[in-house]
């Protein structure tokens, strides 16, 4: 060990002369690369990569911090923040934290602890399924990838590294960083007191009945939809491919691709009645038309992934309202409610009229929920609204609304004995981040860093 400590020291004093030879290696592999490829073009010498820095043993190339930089832009993206730009300044964010890994690493290796590969596998996979439905579709996120400079491959390789450099992290502080904090009573107690504006609170629940009353197209407009309908189901049974009908007949935004939508999973599509079609089809099966809240919908079944979710197409219609029939929509709800205020009883006109075969069939009905997690021209029309009121009408793209507050529920801010386990943890949280940050400026000084210009 004395004689380790002593090399580096040394190496740190002569500028890693004593690196040479294992730079040597790293430098030629670049050189014969680049010469392999030149030979191949019938050019000179080519660079294809450079060594931006070495920490310890470990050299850290332009295309690893090239990687970083848009893994980074694109887990923002992901994250649905806005993409940062390729800044000197986000470079040397990026190189920071590439030096702070290998550091990690170099300290966890002197220690001699190792990684778990077969659950890095699992997670980087597991992380490309989350990306692929965030996408939509493999295809798409390759695309997605493509457009940032890299290929699958290399994201997988990425965040291989970076989930293994995690897990040294994780040992690291679980040996060197978490045995020597301490979280006291008084100290969780204080971050509560002077943090009281960002406590959380549980807010106003309710318990509602709804009657809706859909706006519906005129007899023109639905004898339209008809006719398509008759079309799309002509030429399909001629055998033309549903890719063909649906660039011909959708309305839709994705009638340039075919109608594709891409996988959906159970509860993905924004109104039941798609999710039940969904579900309930074959692979290659094209439903009968669906009725939604936007228009009418014909759906093909294209795959099944092995995790269930369904990848699908469409050809859509959309149902087109004009003024009128949101007039006649309006009188209908308002009449609606009058009914109410003169006394009748609000489940029997939600079972007589309202649009919604769910709830009516329970007098309107819809359940509890938290005020904060209904749409805000909901929470609007609720907020205020007292137990047993009836709201205005409420226009909303389903069609019209009237609201009952069956109960309510006032929110209230939670305690500090609610609160205290979860606070625990964000202060010692705090303090492992504060003692980490010690921990690797002090590896600075421990292993040798050459960052290159």
């Amino acid at each position: 060990m004395e004689l380790i400590t002593k090399k580096r020291n040394l190496r740190s004093m002569t500028g890693g002369a004593l690196n040479v030879p294992r730079l040597s290696v790293a430098l030629v592999l670049l050189m014969v690369l680049a010469g392999s490829a030149a030979r191949a073009q019938g050019s000179g010498p080519r660079l294809v990569d450079r060594i931006v820095a070495i920490v310890d043993e470990e050299v850290i190339l332009q295309s690893d911090l090239d990687r970083e930089v848009e893994l980074y832009k694109l887990e923002k993206e992901y994250a649905g923040e806005s993409a940062p730009g390729d800044t000197p300044e986000v470079r040397r964010e990026m190189l920071d934290r590439l030096i702070e890994s290998k550091l990690i690493i170099a300290a966890a290796k002197q220690a001699d602890m190792a990684v778990d590969d077969e659950a890095i596998e699992e997670s980087v996979q597991e992380k490309i399924n989350q990306f692929v439905e965030h996408f939509g579709s493999l295809d798409n996120l390759r695309r997605e990838l493509n457009r940032s400079g890299m290929t699958l491959d290399d994201y997988r390789a990425r965040m291989k590294t970076q989930l293994r450099d995690q897990q040294y992290l994780r040992l690291v502080v679980g040996k060197f960083i978490r045995p020597n904090i301490e979280v006291l009573e008084n100290e969780v107690r204080d971050y509560y007191l002077a943090n009281l504006d960002e406590m959380p609170a549980e807010p106003d629940s309710l318990t509602i009945a709804n009657i809706l009353i859909p706006v519906q197209p005129s007899v023109e407009v639905r004898q339209r939809i008809q006719d398509k309908v008759a079309e799309i189901k002509a030429a399909l049974a001629s055998g033309r491919s549903f890719v063909e009908v649906a660039m011909e007949f959708s309305e839709g935004p994705n009638a340039k691709r075919g109608g594709e939508v891409g996988v959906v999973a159970p509860g993905d599509l924004f109104d039941p009645n798609l999710d039940r079609a969904v579900f309930a089809l074959s692979i290659a099966e094209v439903s009968d038309p669906v009725v939604s809240t936007r228009g009418v919908h014909l759906l093909r079944l294209d795959s099944v992934t092995s995790d269930g979710r369904r990848a699908i197409s469409q050809v859509f219609l959309p149902i087109e309202v004009a003024q009128e029939d949101i007039e006649a929509a309006r009188v209908t709800i308002v009449d609606a409610r009058t009914r109410v205020l003169n006394g009748e009883s609000f489940a029997l006109v939600a079972a007589e009229v309202s649009g919604d075969p769910v709830s009516a069939q329970q007098g309107g009905v819809l359940g509890t929920f938290r005020l904060e997690d209904l749409s805000e021209q909901f929470q609007a029309a609720l907020n205020e609204a007292q137990v047993g009121e009836i709201t205005e009408p409420v226009m909303t793209p389903a069609g019209w609304y009237i609201f009952q507050i069956n109960e309510r529920t006032t929110g209230h801010m939670y305690t500090y004995e609610e609160l205290k386990d979860n606070l625990r943890q964000v202060v010692e949280g705090q303090k492992i981040e504060k003692a980490l940050a010690e921990y690797v400026l002090n590896l600075r000084t421990r292993f040798f860093i050459d960052e290159k210009s």
